[in-house]
């Protein structure tokens, strides 16, 4: 089931830093990915949804047999995305392109925002010309058919050492990538929203003259 429109409306107005500082508050660790090996492809604005997460595992070529991703596991993962979900593909250290236009147009037609992917994209031009927002690492036209099988989905995975479970909150935007539990999302917006409105109030004040040790005292934060 996905985010509740009126709650991803409300994300829509945050961004990852302030998630983060909220999740820190309610004493949530090791939730946030930061853009650093992980980024963007080419989307600015915050994206969010509800996690759908694979595992993949490399292999060599000639091993590709009867675990290639060409088959019906596969198949069934990306059929299965809904409206709503954000794509998560976890995967080993490799070079192949885990993820490319065709495989981001499929997902899209079924809905899907956005994807995650712990690796290397093809045809990553393509995809942001279809504007669909992907984080990857980096770009590789390297085919993963044979190279890359498709292990499981609908399940925990670990992507730069934060779990991530089916149905997960993942926010995404150009600094990060933060992963909320459903049960914990009605607070972080409750929160977000109460600091991203200081933020306001701090940046007013300075901009009206307002000295540093001012806004420090008044609000607590800068």
């Amino acid at each position: 089931m996905g985010i509740p429109t009126e709650q991803r409306e409300r994300l829509s107005n945050l961004h990852s830093a302030i998630v983060n500082d909220v999740t820190d508050e309610m004493g949530i660790t090791n939730n946030v990915i930061p853009c650093t090996r992980l980024e963007a492809l080419w989307s600015r604005e915050p994206v969010i949804g509800t996690a759908h997460p694979a595992q993949r595992v490399e292999v060599g070529y000639e091993e590709a047999g009867a675990d290639d991703p060409r088959d019906s596991e596969f198949f069934q993962y990306l059929e299965a995305a809904e409206e709503g979900d954000f794509v998560v593909m976890a995967s080993p250290d490799t070079q192949v392109g885990l993820w490319g236009e065709l495989l981001s147009t499929i997902v899209q037609e079924n809905g899907a925002v956005g994807a995650l992917i712990d690796g290397p994209t093809r045809d990553s031009r393509m995809i942001e010309e279809h504007e669909f927002p992907v984080w990857a690492g980096g770009h590789s036209a390297i085919e993963s058919f044979g190279r890359v099988s498709f292990r499981e989905w609908d399940v925990p995975v670990q992507v730069e050492g934060v779990t991530i479970d089916p149905g997960d909150v993942v926010f995404a935007d150009y600094e990060s990538i933060a992963v909320i539990d459903p049960d914990d999302v009605a607070e972080v917006i409750e929160r977000g929203e109460e600091a991203l409105e200081t933020e306001n109030d701090v940046r007013r004040d300075v901009r009206d003259g307002d000295s540093v040790y001012e806004v420090w005292e008044r609000y607590g934060t800068l």
